[in-house]
Order: C-alpha cells, then structure tokens, then sequence
C-alpha cells in the first residue's frame, strides 16, 4: 500500500544520483531528510531531480542509514526549465551574505549561468568563498522554486575574458549613465530570444571604457530608471522585469 504525506511546504524535492536505466540513490544530507525528517519508509512515492533538466516520481524500495533506493517510475524532461538560457554576469560584492542572497535570487528567477566578473571598481572580496555553501545554496533554491537543472557557478572572471565568451541572442548592461531604459529595449524584444546575457557592475558602476568595450562586444547599455541600485538589488530588477515581460 502506498503512504501519502502531506507536507505543509508542497511537493517536496530531493536530489538523486541515477545508478541505472530506473534506479537511482538518495545520499547524504538528501536522504537523511527524507527518512529521518520527512519520515518517508519503503513504499512511498516521491519527487526528485537529477540536476541535469530531468524530475522523476519515484517508489522508495529500500532505506538504509545513508542511503535510499528508488525505483523511477515516472520521467519530465525540463521540468521547471525556460526555453530562454540566461547568464548572469555580475561583479562579486564585498559581503558574502549578500553575493549568497543574489546567488539564490538569481536561481529563483530563471538564471542557468552564474560568472563573477572582475572589473575596475571591484572592491575586494572580504573573507575567502566557500564553494561548498554556494554549491549548497544553488541547490537548495532550485528545488525551492521547482527547477530541475542546477544552475552553473562559474570561477570569477576579469571583464575583458567575459566579454569574450559566445555571444547571446541578446546582450544588456546594467549602466546608470545609458542614454536607453530597459523599458526601451523590451518593446523591441516582446519575445524571449534563445539566449540571454545581462552583466551587472560593481557598486561604483563600469567605467566608461569598460562600458565602451562591452558596446564593441554586442552590449547593449541600459539603465532602470532613475536613481541607483545596489548590486544585487539590480540583479534581481532586471530578472524579475525579464520574467513579467517574456511570461517565463
């Protein structure tokens, strides 16, 4: 007989590693909270993700004291997932509580790509990163806000390198100074396009050569109206104005 809980969080998502054509495993802290939190036993059917754009419903066969089995009886490929890919280059603040904050925003709100980007106003990074937390909070806000692929943190890099990855569809760049609003630019883009670049800048904005640059790479400046935002604040602007207008 089947066991159906009722969570008062909602359907409750956990990450699985495939071990074959309809198996897969819960480990460590996933399975500690499905059997110890949770309470889930041996027969009971439960959602789960494998990172990689695909949710299952599956039957736990087996519990152990680290592990759980799954039998996978149900496949959604893309689940959660946009046709538009998003990257998000951002310059990295100063606090790590807040770069922790927009990290987990900007996986809420669509982003498949994360790039720390050094530029001349940078300030420098006050403590050391700890992958392991970020790795922790890209996780946990993707099966908060029901995803089945796991964003990508990449290793920071300076402007000049990030400029020189594949173009997108469409790239924008978060200036104060730009002659063209956001607004603006979306009337022209009533549509997502396949790929989507925004680069947001330091505290002190880009300068204007590196505003010059990003425009001889395909930019687009644009600015969100008037007075100024911090850092994460217009990350989370700009992605909450992409998701209203495209309906993603």
């Amino acid at each position: 007989m089947v066991r159906l809980i009722c969570v008062y969080l909602g359907m409750q998502i956990f990450l699985a590693e495939l071990i074959g054509h309809n198996q897969a495993l819960l480990r460590g802290s996933e399975a500690h909270h499905c059997t110890r939190v949770l309470r889930h036993r041996a027969g009971d059917v439960i959602h789960c993700i494998d990172g990689r754009g695909n949710k299952y419903v599956g039957t736990i066969e087996r519990v152990e004291k680290e592990e759980v089995l799954l039998r996978l009886d149900e496949r959604e490929r893309e689940w959660g997932e946009k046709s538009c890919h998003i990257c998000l280059g951002v310059s990295p603040l100063r606090l790590k509580d807040r770069f922790e904050w927009l990290v987990e925003k900007a996986v809420e709100l669509g982003v498949n790509e994360i790039v720390p980007v050094v530029c001349a106003r940078t300030f420098p990074h006050r403590g050391k990163w700890k992958p392991a937390r970020l790795e922790n909070i890209l996780l946990t806000a993707t099966k908060q806000c029901k995803r089945s692929r796991i964003p990508q943190l990449h290793p920071p890099l300076s402007l000049p390198d990030f400029l020189q990855r594949q173009p997108a569809a469409l790239a924008l760049m978060g200036y104060c100074e730009a002659p063209t609003s956001l607004k603006q630019v979306l009337k022209q883009a009533p549509e997502a396009p396949a790929s989507v670049v925004v680069l947001i800048g330091p505290e002190g904005d880009f300068s204007q050569e590196e505003v010059a640059k990003a425009q001889a790479a395909g930019y687009r400046p644009v600015h969100f109206g008037p007075g100024r935002l911090r850092t994460e604040t217009a990350v989370a602007f700009l992605l909450s104005v992409l998701k209203w207008e495209w309906g993603y």
